[in-house]
């Protein structure tokens, strides 16, 4: 009965978006999950007006990465055997999320281009550093979930040590081997594990920061909220969209800043 609801409510925003934006949803092919999650976006932006940062990515500028970005393509030609292979070999493109930087005024993409991540992941380096910098992150983990590959580290080793990173993946998306393969290869080594592992290793050392991007959150926010870090980072499209996952959001953290691409969350 719920399933059948939830279709007739999806089936009832889809004709709404339809009629409010014809020609928005002809050239976008009618694909109204995409427009869903434009829309939503702006939503809960302009809800935290005062937090938007504008897609601002000044932060890292000032630092060079394409040793970074040169030695993660190099050494991720083995993924397009693996089973997630149309993400792992399309970072920059894959999903929504280069999309929806295309649907606003964020001009910078050769900027964007020049990394081997998913875009929401640069935002999130660069948030990031302007947190170090603020002195508000700094002694414990951060945390990858899900890490994939974890070339997000190889960035982020540049702005601080690689002692103080952790990736959990449940290795469904790509094997343990071929991550190790990539790590080894890159000379990154940082630990990759299960969540269920990581609860039963960890040594009750404090997260200060998780960032989890192109994920449906549901799946993980349990998990998350046992690993109960200072900070949280989210792709924005995989929080404004879902009620409830915004409702037990906002019971534990504040939005701390927003942008089209993540959200931050500061706990409480």
């Amino acid at each position: 009965m719920n399933i059948t609801i939830n279709k007739l409510k999806w089936l009832i925003k889809k004709i709404g978006i339809f009629l409010r934006h014809p020609l928005l949803s002809i050239n976008n092919n009618f694909d109204f999950d995409f427009l869903n999650a434009v829309f939503m976006n702006n939503k809960l932006i302009n809800k935290n007006k005062e937090l938007n940062n504008l897609q601002s990515l000044s932060a890292i500028k000032k630092l060079n990465f394409d040793k970074e970005t040169n030695l993660s393509i190099q050494n991720s030609e083995h993924l397009n055997k693996v089973v997630n292979s149309n993400y792992f070999t399309n970072l920059n493109y894959f999903g929504y999320g280069y999309r929806i930087l295309e649907s606003t005024k964020f001009k910078d993409f050769d900027y964007i281009n020049s990394f081997h991540l998913y875009p929401a992941n640069i935002f999130a380096i660069n948030e990031i550093k302007n947190l170090i910098d603020k002195n508000l992150i700094g002694d414990g983990l951060i945390i990858d979930y899900p890490s994939g590959i974890g070339n997000l580290f190889i960035y982020l080793q540049k702005i601080i040590n690689k002692n103080n990173f952790v990736g959990i993946d449940n290795f469904e998306q790509i094997s343990k081997n071929d991550i190790e393969k990539y790590q080894n290869n890159t000379g990154s080594n940082v630990l990759i594990t299960t969540f269920e592992d990581f609860i039963l290793n960890n040594e009750n050392r404090a997260v200060d920061l998780i960032v989890s991007i192109e994920l449906d959150l549901d799946i993980i926010i349990k998990n998350i909220f046992e690993l109960n870090p200072k900070f949280l980072i989210f792709e924005t499209m995989y929080v404004s969209r879902f009620k409830d996952i915004m409702k037990m959001l906002n019971e534990k953290y504040k939005v701390y800043l927003i942008n089209e691409s993540i959200i931050i969350y500061l706990r409480k």
